[in-house]
């Protein structure tokens, strides 16, 4: 099918399950994120998707490669918007915690404009009472997550899941005492990185605020 405008396009993307418009390697992940008590997550490249404004989602896509086909594109980029919904449920309110390395508030994904609106958006997310937003320092001489993103999730039945993606793979560890490991390196991370309050602090620096 080829589609001239974006407004067509738009709309023949609003006619896929939502499901279907996330990518194949992430779909495992939504399924109980959008149920998740508790989420824990740490970014070492990008800023974390349910974080992440709009513009922010295309650039990071634009970024990919090889490249995504337009429609494909709008899919990911739909897929990935529905699922700040997470932010907005009220019953039950979801405990949320972030840490994202400190290069990521200077790396320009899209233009330096659009990174600093991005920027904005974090400092208000830090301001929500169910979120708390780290910073890891770039000085910092020890580092529990060496090896990469991590996700953590905390299940209705309080069954913890970890999460693991790279390079469009991803898998989902329910092996207790594997998760158990992941959940002692995010326990040693949040100790290493800033406290909420010191974030907000680089962020209004970083934006000028202070």
């Amino acid at each position: 099918m080829h589609l001239d405008t974006k407004g067509a396009l738009a709309v023949a993307v609003a006619k896929v399950p939502e499901r279907e418009k996330l990518p194949a390697f992430v779909q495992d992940l939504v399924e109980h994120e959008e149920e998740a008590l508790t989420l824990l997550s740490y970014q070492n490249q990008v800023v974390p998707g349910l974080l992440q404004t709009e513009p922010y989602v295309r650039a990071t896509f634009d970024s990919l490669y090889p490249p995504l086909d337009e429609e494909q594109a709008e899919e990911w980029v739909s897929g990935r918007i529905s699922r700040q919904k997470l932010l907005e449920r009220k019953t039950p309110r979801p405990m949320l915690n972030f840490i994202l390395e400190e290069v990521v508030l200077h790396r320009p994904i899209g233009s330096q404009e659009l990174l600093r609106a991005q920027l904005r958006h974090l400092r208000s997310c830090a301001e929500l009472p169910f979120l708390g937003l780290q910073i890891m320092p770039t000085t910092r001489r020890t580092h529990a997550a060496l090896d990469g993103p991590l996700v953590l999730l905390e299940k209705p039945d309080h069954e913890y899941l970890a999460y693991i993606e790279a390079q469009r793979i991803s898998f989902l560890v329910d092996d207790p005492d594997q998760v158990s490991v992941y959940q002692q390196v995010y326990g040693m991370l949040r100790s290493q990185a800033l406290t909420p309050e010191e974030t907000k602090s680089l962020l209004d620096d970083l934006l000028g605020d202070s």
